[in-house]
């Protein structure tokens, strides 16, 4: 399900889609947190738990 997920830059005026690779991703026992990095700068970041 978490890789179903669309997104979408939130930054003010930008509103991308971003790509679906992510630019970082860091797995420990809490859960995996994965950065992606807009093309306008912004950088979103997802959570799931594990």
């Amino acid at each position: 399900m978490f890789e179903e997920l669309t997104l979408t830059c939130e930054a003010e005026g930008c509103g991308r889609d971003l790509d679906p690779e992510p630019a970082l991703v860091f797995r420990d026992v809490g859960g995996e947190r994965r950065a992606y990095e807009c093309v306008c700068g912004a950088i979103t970041v997802t959570v799931a738990k594990t």
